[in-house]
C-alpha cells in the first residue's frame, strides 16, 4: 500500500507542476504576447491548437492530477465528511478549486480550442486569408480561451494553496 500512496503521490505532484506550471506560463507570458502581436496572434494560436499536442498534453496532465488527487483523498480522508469539513477543510477546498479548474479547462478552453480547429480548417481550405466573420470568430475563440486560462489558473492557485496547508 505504501508503494501505492508514493505512486499516486509522484503522479500527481508531477502532472499538477506541469499542469499548474504551463498555465501559468501561458496566461503570464504567451497570451499577452499573442495578443500584443496583433494579426499574427492568429497564426500563432492556431499553429499552437492545430499542430501540436498542446491540447491533449494539458488536458492529460489535467486529468492525471485530478485522478490521482481523488485516489490520494480517498486514501487520506475517506471521504468522510467530519475531516473533510473540520481539520482537512483547506484539502477538501483545494481539492475542489482543483477539480473546478479541469472542467473550465475541458468544458470551456477545450470547447473553444476544439471550434478553433474547425474554423481553422475551414479557412485553410479557401485559400486565401479569414474573412472578416471568420476572423471576427477566431477573435471571440481566443478571448474565450483567454478568459478560461485565466479563471483556470485562479483555481489552480487556490487549489495548490489547499494543498500545502
Amino acid at each position: 500500500m505504501d508503494s501505492y500512496i508514493s505512486l499516486l503521490h509522484l503522479i500527481h505532484i508531477f502532472s499538477a507542476i506541469f499542469w499548474v506550471g504551463t498555465t501559468l506560463f501561458m496566461v503570464a507570458f504567451l497570451e499577452p504576447a499573442i495578443h500584443a502581436s496583433g494579426t499574427a496572434s492568429s497564426q500563432v494560436m492556431q499553429k499552437l491548437v492545430n499542430d501540436t499536442r498542446f491540447s491533449l498534453v494539458i488536458a492529460l496532465s489535467g486529468l492525471l492530477t485530478v485522478l490521482s488527487g481523488l485516489l490520494l483523498y480517498w486514501q487520506i480522508v475517506g471521504f468522510e465528511t467530519a475531516v473533510m469539513f473540520t481539520t482537512r477543510l483547506p484539502l477538501t477546498l483545494g481539492a475542489v478549486a482543483g477539480i473546478a479548474a479541469a472542467i473550465v479547462g475541458t468544458a470551456v478552453q477545450g470547447r473553444a480550442s476544439a471550434q478553433m480547429v474547425a474554423l481553422g480548417q475551414q479557412t485553410a481550405g479557401q485559400n486565401g486569408p479569414p474573412t472578416s466573420e471568420q476572423q471576427s470568430q477566431l477573435t471571440a475563440l481566443q478571448a474565450t480561451i483567454q478568459r478560461g486560462s485565466r479563471l483556470s489558473a485562479i483555481l489552480m492557485v487556490l487549489a495548490v494553496i489547499g494543498m500545502t496547508l
